[in-house]
């Protein structure tokens, strides 16, 4: 199997050479982005001593942007417990790489590519304690190379399905590296539950992305995005609100009849598209009376009964004002983030693709969220929740998130208490 690996790691190279040279950004980014790797690394291990971080590396590595969501947390409390050593931060996506720009890591790079002589440098140039994988991030050459280094190798914030790679019969390669790590941390009960099935051990620690809404939901927004939340407030007035969060097309088809036509005079709706960017938006435009917050020319928008939140960076923030949510996604690849909404205590209503998503399953059990089939049951609940009748429902729904939320914090702390009692 690891000749297998190789070639594929192989093509995988000569696959982003050729898309780089051939003008595509992403892949461009990720080709140029590995070269000169090393010493970079070598600067800034020469930087943390500088800095007074004597103590051994801790690497975190996430795929992208979604993982370091729940990295992030591990990293900041790290950080306070062991501030003496530097974290490197690496990712295999320069989706993820690109959009750090704030991070309690010493430095963030590109991990290399998963070669045996690759990885075996790079444990020589960096010489890791410990070494934190996130989610899915199982890369072979990696996991030996890091354990016949020394560190210590622990897989967080892991999920595993019977059926789903590494748990079926082509997984066996995998979970021979499994056995190699110092821990094996998941999210539920479910995940460890079929590791057993395998003689492999793992400890049930949870999933630090609650920590992380948490973290969204008790800072001060930046300032600019407070003075945008500001207008919003404004705008919103005595009036309760619907946010659709990273709405697709059902989800607005199904809910701007409901807004239209000044039937529900007491509620506004405030649609965060998935895709900023398009000719969708326009259309969405046209199609309703709703202003674009990116063309509102005056700090509160105009009068109306929706807006369009057309700006990155604002929606996870303006989740506080709102009164109940829908998340977007559920007729497409899957339902996106509800713990941003649920950390407020908003009502949730989804689509039916929610296959694979814990969270999910775990608030709808906690009846704080409903999944809803087709787009009229879509309409359905949402108007049920606005009506005078429906305040009983969309309190108790709000209660039962935030006891959810409140029952499953603290994964972070539990992860670095794992970590740190394996210590180098």
């Amino acid at each position: 199997m690891r000749w297998v690996h190789a070639l594929t790691i192989l093509l995988m190279q000569l696959g982003m050479a050729f898309a780089s040279a051939m003008g595509h950004s992403k892949a461009r980014k990720a080709w140029r982005g590995r070269k000169g790797w090393e010493e970079r690394l070598l600067s800034a291990s020469t930087q943390a001593k500088q800095n007074g971080k004597t103590g051994r590396w801790v690497h975190v590595h996430c795929a992208s942007l979604g993982e370091y969501e729940q990295a992030a947390p591990v990293i900041n409390k790290m950080r306070e417990v062991a501030p003496d050593r530097p974290i490197l931060l690496t990712f295999f996506s320069p989706s993820g790489k690109s959009a750090v720009a704030h991070t309690a890591a010493d430095h963030v790079d590109y991990l290399p590519w998963d070669t045996a002589r690759a990885m075996q440098r790079f444990q020589s140039v960096i010489q890791p304690s410990d070494t934190i994988l996130v989610k899915y991030e199982l890369w072979p050459e990696l996991i030996s190379s890091a354990a016949s280094a020394g560190s210590n190798v622990h897989l967080i914030a892991a999920r595993f399905d019977h059926g789903r790679h590494p748990a079926n019969h082509k997984g066996f390669w995998i979970r021979k590296h499994l056995r190699l790590l110092a821990t094996i941390q998941v999210q539920d009960a479910a995940s460890a539950a079929v590791l057993s099935e395998y003689n492999l051990t793992a400890t049930v620690t949870g999933d630090p992305r609650i920590d992380r809404v948490l973290e969204t939901a008790n800072q001060t927004p930046p300032t600019d995005i407070k003075l945008k939340l500001d207008a919003l407030a404004q705008w919103k007035g005595e009036r309760q609100m619907v946010i659709v969060g990273s709405a697709w097309a059902p989800e607005w088809n199904a809910l701007l009849p409901l807004f239209e036509g000044g039937q529900n005079p007491n509620w506004c709706i405030l649609t965060a598209p998935h895709e900023v960017k398009g000719g969708h938006i326009e259309e969405w435009a046209r199609q309703s009376s709703f202003p674009q917050t990116s063309k509102c020319e005056i700090e509160i928008p105009p009068p109306s009964s929706g807006l369009i939140l057309d700006e990155v960076g604002i929606l996870k923030f303006a989740y506080r004002l709102g009164d109940l949510a829908v998340v977007g996604g559920g007729w497409g690849a899957g339902v996106h983030n509800t713990l941003e909404p649920a950390v407020f205590g908003l009502p949730l209503a989804v689509g039916p693709k929610v296959e694979g998503f814990r969270e999910i399953q775990a608030l709808r059990n906690a009846k704080a969220l409903q999944v809803c089939e087709d787009a009229n049951q879509l309409a359905s609940v949402v108007s049920e929740w606005m009506s005078a009748s429906g305040a009983n429902l969309r309190l108790n729904a709000s209660q039962s998130g935030q006891k959810w939320v409140e029952n499953n914090r603290g994964a972070a702390d539990r992860i670095v208490q794992e970590v740190t009692s394996h210590g180098s």
